[in-house]
């Protein structure tokens, strides 16, 4: 198998029963400080205009937004991740070359759960599967040194999280791959030099993307399989080779 049918294989495996219960209490923590980051940022100027755009371009009204309104999944996963990143004040993980924000991925996972019509056992369990995968992939390959923003770990961490909160398969048909890839590697420019707006936008953008890309793996559009360990994938690329070990 290769590393991402690995990964597929852990995200299809994993359950609320299966979290310890500090665990379960930590998520909850997450959860309620990152809603009260959202509600600190709703009156920010950036977090305007999006609402302005979500607005003017519509979206069939399938997932609540913070503050009120309904859009599109994808959509939603980058307003919400907006609020909830903008004002910088939502948790950290720091490790050894790279610091991370794991609830960046609290919009795109819960706008996957409501779609899917999960519980809240069910969004709970897919938030815990973002915040391993974000995290074991910056232990294991940061990319902060090479120019490249946490951004680029946490697509794979937000297409996990929703995969999981869609209710995905762990063996998807042949021409399927069980999880999106990233269609870009961002960046660390983005918060270096004078800062623009972009530098709270960064991952929610990202979350858009792989929302959207795990929605259409949903519907059967494949992706890479190798794109950890093949020619020119990830590691050969960027990272360096590494496993992802659980």
């Amino acid at each position: 198998m290769t590393q991402v049918e690995e990964l597929a294989s852990f995200v299809a495996r994993a359950s609320y029963d299966g979290l310890s219960s500090v665990a379960r209490q930590e998520l909850k923590h997450r959860v309620l400080d990152a809603l009260a980051c959202a509600l600190g940022a709703l009156d920010a100027e950036p977090i305007r205009l999006i609402r302005a755009q979500v607005a003017d371009f519509g979206g069939a009204p399938r997932c609540t937004l913070f503050g009120g309104g309904r859009t599109a999944p994808d959509r939603a996963a980058f307003y919400n991740g907006a609020l909830v990143r903008y004002l910088d004040f939502n948790d950290s993980y720091p490790t050894k070359g790279e610091t991370c924000h794991p609830s960046d991925n609290v919009g795109a996972v819960l706008a996957a759960a409501e779609y899917a019509g999960g519980t809240g056992r069910d969004f709970l369990a897919a938030l815990a599967v973002a915040y391993q995968v974000q995290c074991r992939l910056s232990d294991v390959a940061p990319v902060r040194s090479k120019g490249f923003d946490h951004t680029t770990q946490g697509a794979y961490a937000v297409a996990a999280g929703v995969c999981r909160a869609l209710g995905l398969p762990q063996l998807p048909p042949r021409t399927r791959s069980p999880l999106p890839e990233r269609r870009s590697n961002a960046l660390r420019v983005t918060r270096t030099g004078k800062l623009s707006h972009w530098k709270g936008l960064a991952y929610p953008a990202a979350a858009f993307g792989c929302t959207h890309a795990a929605f259409l793996a949903m519907r059967g559009v494949t992706g890479p399989l190798e794109v950890f360990e093949g020619n020119k994938g990830f590691m050969e690329t960027i990272a360096g080779p590494f496993e992802i070990d659980g």
